[in-house]
């Protein structure tokens, strides 16, 4: 609302929205937009998207020929391929379909958010979000989810949308930060599946007990709730699944294959307790705009130290039956005091925003030099 607002494209009084006095009184008393503030909301976001793509290079990408393909009936794609691919607004036409799907899934602020948080334009987050939601083969998911409907309880289904929104939005984040955006995107969809394919199904028996029994737990919850076996296996691992172009960045940059990067991410993650912090850090209470972005910076500071331990230990170690457990032999006492006073920042009561930050400091402090 406030970033539309700065650009002069909405009138809060005309579209009956709150003000930010109203905002922060409703914010006291624990209220939030009615459904009706959010729906002109996401109005607004989808025309601003779709202004802000034909304004940009986004939908003249190739790959998002199946978007415009895809929105003319089944008969007329047949008999006027050829007038389809060359429609006159075929770029309204993907940018309006595009728009759409990203603010439907992503919600009113995705945009807005990601641009702050990465300083990232239009066209690379639409394309980051593409990335994320076709290599992770969203639309499907988001298919059975619907398939729920007056089948499970509906705050049970918003739920698993839920679930799936925190990986577009952490997936979507990661990629406009680490990588480096080369090639065309059909060819980065195809990366993305292709270590999907080749990671995903070794992950659950590389985390932690405490990770594997944080996973069990919520997919036995779910098929308590009334959700098929598949999908709610699917959906217990779907941030383990998020890890995947971490591990594939680490293979990268170590020149290994992927089963010894994701041997060498989980081996550095239990060295160090991430996952516990991770966990921990979803309870973390956020009480302003600065603090979300404290815990978020954090929370990259930690992933970033990890993907650097891991290439180092691999690099030093690599012929290891355990690179990491070998380099942290060799690390001396600075890396145990390291792993000591992240025990007791993280381990010690709740963790804070305050205490998050040091940890990260500490890990960080590992790969610097």
């Amino acid at each position: 609302m406030l970033a539309l607002d700065g650009r002069g494209l909405l009138d809060r009084a005309v579209e009956a929205l709150p003000t930010p006095v109203q905002l922060a009184e409703r914010e006291a008393r624990g209220e939030t937009l009615t459904r009706a503030e959010l729906g002109v909301l996401l109005a607004y976001a989808k025309n601003v998207l779709f202004a802000d793509m034909v304004a940009g290079d986004a939908p003249d990408d190739p790959h998002f020929e199946a978007d415009l393909v895809g929105y003319f009936p089944d008969r007329m794609r047949k008999k006027y391929a050829a007038e389809i691919s060359g429609h006159r607004l075929r770029r309204e036409i993907i940018a309006t379909v595009v728009a759409s799907d990203l603010i439907n899934r992503g919600g009113p602020a995705f945009v807005s958010r990601l641009h702050e948080a990465t300083g990232c334009g239009v066209a690379d987050i639409v394309r980051a979000y593409t990335v994320v939601s076709e290599g992770y083969g969203l639309p499907a998911l988001f298919a059975e989810i619907d398939a729920l409907d007056n089948r499970i309880d509906g705050q049970a289904q918003l739920g698993l949308y839920a679930s799936v929104n925190r990986l577009i939005l952490s997936a979507t984040g990661w990629l406009l930060k680490n990588d480096n955006r080369a090639g065309p995107l059909g060819e980065r969809i195809a990366a993305l599946r292709e270590a999907r394919r080749a990671v995903e199904p070794k992950l659950l028996p590389l985390v932690s007990p405490f990770a594997r029994d944080l996973i069990e737990g919520y997919r036995v919850g779910l098929v308590g709730q009334g959700v098929p076996d598949a999908l709610a296996a699917r959906l217990s691992a779907i941030e383990l699944s998020g890890v995947v172009p971490d591990i594939a960045r680490i293979g990268e940059a170590a020149g290994v294959t992927l089963d010894a990067a994701a041997k060498a991410f989980f081996g550095v993650s239990e060295a160090f307790r991430i996952g516990r912090i991770e966990a921990a850090m979803r309870g973390i209470p956020v009480t302003d705009y600065y603090d979300g972005l404290a815990l978020a910076r954090a929370a990259e500071t930690i992933g970033a130290a990890r993907r650097g331990i891991a290439v180092q230990a691999l690099a030093a170690d690599g012929d290891a039956a355990d690179p990491v457990a070998a380099w942290l032999a060799q690390a001396g006492e600075r890396t145990a005091r390291v792993r000591e006073r992240l025990q007791a920042l993280t381990e010690g009561g709740d963790l804070s925003v305050a205490k998050l930050s040091v940890a990260a400091g500490l890990m960080s402090d590992l790969t610097a030099g």
